[in-house]
C-alpha cells in the first residue's frame, strides 16, 4: 500500500511540475526611446478577468508609480495596444478595446489558430516560435507593412508582449525577470 501511495504521489508531482508554467507577478521592462533607456517595474494582478498593471520607476531619488486597469472586455476583446506614457500617481482604466503591454485573448487565439492577427489596425503574421522566456515559447510576429516585430508569450492567461522591436513610434521594450 505504501508503495502505491509513493508511486501515485511521485506521478502527481511530475504531472503538476510539467504543467506548471507561470509568469512572475513582477517583471522589469526596459524601454528604449530616442536613445534613452528607462527601466520600469511592472506588476500584473488578475481578479475576475480584470487585469491591473501597477508600474513603478525610480527617478531623481523618488519612486514614481501608477496603474493601468484592463476590464474583462479589454482583456478578452482588446484590439489596440496603448502606448500611453505613464504619469506619476495616475490610475487609468483603459478605454474600450485597448490593452497595455499584452494582446487581447481573442486576438491571441486567432493568432494561434490562423498564424496571423489584426491589432492596432495592422496585420501581424507569425514568423516562428524559436525563442522562449520563463520557459514559455514566444510567438514572434511581424507587421508585414512597416516591419514592426513583437514576441508574445504563448501563455493564454497573459499573452504579454515580451519584446517590441522596430515600432514605428520608436517605443521598443524587452521584459526581464527581476
Amino acid at each position: 500500500m505504501k508503495t502505491r501511495l509513493f508511486i501515485l504521489f511521485t506521478f502527481a508531482l511530475m504531472f503538476l511540475s510539467a504543467g506548471a508554467q507561470t509568469v512572475p507577478d513582477t517583471l522589469l521592462f526596459v524601454f528604449k526611446l530616442h536613445g534613452q533607456t528607462r527601466k520600469f517595474q511592472m506588476s500584473f494582478q488578475e481578479r475576475q478577468d480584470t487585469i491591473r498593471l501597477t508600474w513603478g520607476i525610480e527617478r531623481k531619488l523618488k519612486w514614481l508609480s501608477g496603474t493601468y486597469t484592463m476590464t474583462p472586455d479589454n482583456v478578452e476583446n482588446g484590439t489596440t495596444l496603448s502606448f500611453l506614457q505613464p504619469e506619476d500617481k495616475r490610475h487609468i482604466v483603459m478605454p474600450a478595446g485597448e490593452t497595455v503591454y499584452l494582446i487581447g485573448r481573442k486576438a491571441y487565439r486567432t493568432l494561434k489558430a490562423t498564424h496571423k492577427m489584426a491589432y492596432n489596425q495592422t496585420t501581424y503574421r507569425l514568423l516562428d516560435t524559436d525563442s522562449n522566456a520563463l520557459g514559455i515559447p514566444l510567438l514572434h510576429v511581424k507587421d508585414v507593412a512597416e516591419g514592426e516585430e513583437m514576441w508574445i508569450l504563448d501563455y493564454p492567461p497573459l499573452p504579454l508582449v515580451w519584446r517590441m522591436k522596430d515600432n514605428p513610434l520608436e517605443i521598443n521594450w524587452t521584459a526581464n525577470v527581476l
